[in-house]
């Protein structure tokens, strides 16, 4: 899943780069998600790596990024991409159940011409077997 411009504007990385913000919430039916998990891969005799999930840069309005049924979060377009490549479903309640995803995205009137514009989408995420 990769965010873009809701008002699909033809805008290079550069502009998805900018320091305006957009807001994304994300839920889901059954389950919980969260942005990354942190395992013991992430720390070299100690230390942490780059690959550490995290949540720097973004601005938490429902959720912490930790097993959540609804995360919804403020940040650039570019950081917010970068922490959906992180993104992890947790199905523990949705045996037998489709869940479905819930992604609305809200451009706070920053990108393109006119005010703010919202997108929204629904992703089905199949039953886990077994």
């Amino acid at each position: 899943m990769q965010l873009a411009d809701p008002d699909n504007e033809a805008f290079s990385d550069w502009f998805a780069k900018r320091v305006h913000s957009a807001r994304l919430r994300l839920s889901v039916s059954c389950g919980t998600l969260s942005f990354g998990i942190v395992m013991d891969t992430d720390y070299t005799w100690g230390k942490e790596y780059g690959s550490i999930a995290g949540t720097e840069g973004m601005t938490f309005h429902e959720g912490d990024g930790t097993e959540d049924p609804v995360l919804d979060v403020t940040s650039t377009l570019h950081h917010l991409n970068g922490q959906l490549l992180r993104l992890v479903f947790h199905p523990a309640d949705c045996h037998g159940v489709n869940a479905t995803l819930a992604v609305e995205l809200d451009d706070l009137g920053h990108y393109g011409a006119g005010g703010p514009l919202k997108a929204y989408r629904e992703v089905l995420i199949p039953a886990p077997l077994g």
